[in-house]
This record gives structure tokens, sequence and C-alpha cells, in this order.
């Protein structure tokens, strides 16, 4: 009388396998949520770059109007941007049409396109220290966003927040740009400050890291 062998995978394989499985999730899960967010963060280095070389295209100190420099992100954006604090006004995205206002100096993000539960404007975070330019001091400048200094010696630094990990309620993405150089130290995940140039943006807040 033979006996056929029967082929399969034991308890015991198993549930070495599902272990494996979920132990290479644990790495590649995190990994995937920074590529990611890398990704979305694209929007705000390109747009804050283009106001920086539009700001730097001026000869004297403009108002705070964000279309004097013709700044115009796109819709869709995920970030909300701030060239004042308080915004005077800020353009709504929350239809097809988005509202503009003379003075805008803020513009939110685009509601519109992500669902009313996500914020028009994000809570800004601003960075742990700043040591800016002799030039820059002289004007005044500190950490909120504006312009600073007089018609023709002047500094601007302007903010962008927003969401990349899908979380609407936790801590904002958050970037500066200015026309200074300086020293900045973010404000999570926290480390020594950093020499930053004038028109490099600055990750003050990171989304992923610092829910």
């Amino acid at each position: 009388m033979s006996w056929r062998s029967r082929n399969g995978f034991t308890l015991i394989e198993l549930m070495i396998v599902v272990a494996i499985i979920g132990i290479l999730a644990a790495i590649a899960i995190p990994s995937f949520q920074r590529f990611q967010a890398r990704a979305r963060q694209s929007e705000v280095n390109a747009n804050l770059k283009s106001l920086f070389t539009g700001m730097r295209t001026l000869a004297k100190r403009p108002p705070t109007q964000l279309r004097v420099p013709g700044f115009a992100p796109e819709r869709g954006n995920r970030y909300s941007y701030y060239l004042a604090d308080p915004c005077t006004a800020a353009e709504t995205r929350d239809a097809i049409d988005a509202v503009l206002h003379n003075d805008d100096d803020c513009i939110q993000a685009d509601r519109f396109k992500f669902g009313e539960d996500m914020p028009g404007l994000f809570a800004r975070v601003v960075p742990s220290q700043t040591e800016w330019s002799n030039r820059a001091t002289v004007n005044g400048m500190g950490v909120q966003p504006g312009l600073y200094g007089l018609s023709l010696e002047w500094d601007f630094l302007f903010y962008a927040a927003g969401d990349v990990d899908g979380a609407f309620t936790d801590t904002s993405d958050t970037w500066l740009i200015s026309s200074s150089d300086g020293r900045i130290q973010a404000a999570c995940p926290v480390s020594t400050a950093q020499p930053t140039a004038a028109g490099e943006p600055f990750n003050v807040s990171n989304d992923v890291d610092c829910d």
C-alpha cells in the first residue's frame, strides 16, 4: 500500500511568512510616506521660489498685495500662502471660481479640490530661532511674514503651510522663504540652526515627522 505525500505549508511556516511581511511593511510604509510627502512638497518649493523671483524684480518696497509680484499659484494647491500676518484679505478657493480681493495678501488652500474638511488657511509654525543678515536685522525682520524696511532698503519673509500626510488636524507642513541670508532653526524636528541662503525654501516643520 503506497502513501501519497501531501504538499502544503505548516502553520509555523505560514506564521513566519506573515511575520516577515509585517516587518517589511513596517519598514516600507514610513519610507513610502516620506516619498509621497517629498512629491507633494515640490508644490511649495516651486511656488515660494516663484514668489521670491517676483519680489526680487521690484526695486522699491511694494504694497503687500500678492498680485504685485504676479504671484498666482495654480489651483489644486495643498498649501496656503502668507505675505502678512494677520491677513488683510485672502483669496478663497472654496468653489469652482476663486474669489479675489484687491488687497489679498494670503491665498487659501484649495478646499474645492480637497474638500471642506481641509482648512482654508493652515496654522503656521514659526522657527525656534532665526538670525538674519545685518541689513535685515536693521530693517526689523523677525519671524512673522511681511515686508520690512523702507522704500529702497527693504526685506521680506513669506510662509506657506499645508498638509502632506492627509491628517488636517495635526501640525502643518510649514515652509518659509526670505530675501536675507541667515541661520534658521526648525521647530520640528528639532535640530541645530542651519545656514540658509536668500531665496532658499526652508522647512520649518515637517508634517510627516511632527504629527
